[in-house]
């Protein structure tokens, strides 16, 4: 066992400790650009046959980094050596922070991973050939990973929203954060480049899943009347802070927007969003 998965075990295990406490604290994990391929897409790029080549092992059981790398293309730009990463999927995923997206000329969509249907896709180049994805890139979603032992300490299951608490010098609240558990997951929260470039988060950053006290704080705006409580813009954070507070609506004003996003997130999580006369 290397020294980094030592101590990836020991942190694990004294954070489960205090989670037994009611002290609840995650690990932070930041995700660069990187791409899942499909076998029959890895064959393409590749050659006939080829496999991918372990080069460094990820912080979740089984997954590793390889030494196979990409080119990644848009309408705008591209991206040279994008790392992908193993094993093999079921599905080609390119995932990218929304800064990538609009260096390629993608338009960024939020998913989940694995959710790719109606996703813009990219092109793919390797020493072997090209691919034409027609869709399958997204944005990842923040995600929390835990084994199903972790989520009962937790007192989680899997698809709940957790808030996590972000230490200074950029304190603050990260809401929606969507609980993924399975056998071989390992406790961890996984964030992109943009959001702990943002927040001055590094791997391995300790986070505090926020108390119910300080989600209802974070949904203060949903306190009081329907009219107090519209607003003239409707984002995702706002449907994540409804969701949170436990509130089934988003208030808007009569002349308000409310972005894509947030209409996807709200039809997603069944959040009215209710504009007012």
């Amino acid at each position: 066992m290397n020294e980094a998965r030592l101590k990836q075990l020991i942190r694990t295990a004294v954070l489960v400790e205090l989670a037994k406490r009611g002290l609840y604290y995650i690990p932070a994990a930041i995700s660069a650009r990187h791409i899942h391929l499909a076998q029959e897409h890895l064959e393409i790029l590749f050659g006939t046959g080829a496999r991918l080549t372990p080069k460094s092992e990820l912080s979740q059981h089984g997954e590793f980094a390889s030494e196979q790398t990409l080119e990644a293309a848009g309408p705008r730009g591209l991206f040279k050596a994008v790392r992908v990463l193993g094993p093999v999927r079921g599905a080609t995923q390119v995932e990218l922070s929304i800064t990538d997206t609009y260096t390629l000329g993608i338009k960024p969509v939020v998913r989940m991973s694995g959710k790719i249907e109606g996703t813009p896709g990219c092109t793919l180049r390797g020493p072997a050939g090209t691919v034409d994805l027609p869709s399958g890139v997204i944005v990842a979603a923040r995600h929390v990973h835990l084994s199903p032992e972790q989520a009962a300490v937790y007192g989680l299951k899997d698809g709940d929203a957790v808030s996590l608490k972000l230490p200074p010098p950029r304190e603050g609240v990260l809401g929606g954060v969507v609980v993924r558990v399975a056998a071989g997951f390992d406790l961890e929260a996984h964030l992109d480049t943009d959001e702990a470039n943002g927040s001055g988060l590094l791997c391995g950053t300790i986070l505090e899943m926020a108390s119910a006290a300080s989600i209802m704080t974070a949904a203060a705006p949903f306190a009081g009347t329907a009219v107090d409580a519209a607003l003239d813009l409707v984002t995702e954070r706002d449907v994540n802070k409804a969701l949170m507070s436990g509130a089934g609506a988003v208030y808007c004003s009569a002349k308000g927007f409310v972005s894509p996003a947030a209409a996807d997130r709200a039809k997603e999580k069944g959040i009215a969003i209710k504009r007012l006369p």
